[in-house]
């Protein structure tokens, strides 16, 4: 799949087949996030790759929207450096696009997470002072039995301008 594909059908998914993500996969999804662009070049993100059950059902039990993490096959959570108040949320956030459209890309699903006990995922990822989580990416395959929720898109023309705002014609 090429990255306008992978971008243009890409589809949240918040339900996974019973199947393990390859560790190969996992990689490719982590080097894509590390590759995104970042301020200065700060790089302002760790990712945590979580394959054990058991440490996906306590984040799954820490995430009050995201409670389908502790059914994904894996995660990578994204902590962020506290030092980096200016632009470590843009930074980090252009690393998860890229996790999400690479894993479309490789086959896979993911739906970030955005509300969950940061605190307590920090300690129970051995997260250290000065970092906070930024989100939780569950990834795993797409349960063909569970389609994805697609939202249309806003009209180009709503969204759309040349030149000056309110200018739809190029």
């Amino acid at each position: 799949m090429d990255t306008l594909q992978a971008i243009m059908t890409r589809k949240v998914q918040r339900a996974f087949l019973d199947k393990s993500v390859e560790p190969e996969k996992l990689a490719q999804i982590v080097d894509a996030a590390r590759h995104a662009m970042s301020a200065r070049n700060l790089q302002p993100w760790q990712f945590i790759v979580v394959r054990d059950r058991a440490t996906l059902k306590s984040l799954g039990e820490l995430c009050s929207t995201g409670r389908f993490v502790a059914d994904a096959p894996s995660a990578v959570v994204v902590p962020k450096d506290l030092s980096n108040t200016r632009w470590a949320d843009v930074d980090c956030g252009q690393a998860v696009q890229n996790m999400a459209t690479a894993a479309w890309a490789l086959g896979l699903g993911t739906c970030w997470v955005g509300n969950f006990d940061q605190e307590r995922i920090a300690k129970l990822l051995g997260v250290p002072q000065g970092w906070a989580i930024f989100t939780v990416l569950p990834f795993g395959y797409v349960d063909p039995k569970t389609p994805a929720q697609v939202r249309p898109l806003k009209k180009r023309s709503e969204v759309v301008h040349h030149e000056r705002y309110g200018n739809p014609k190029p």
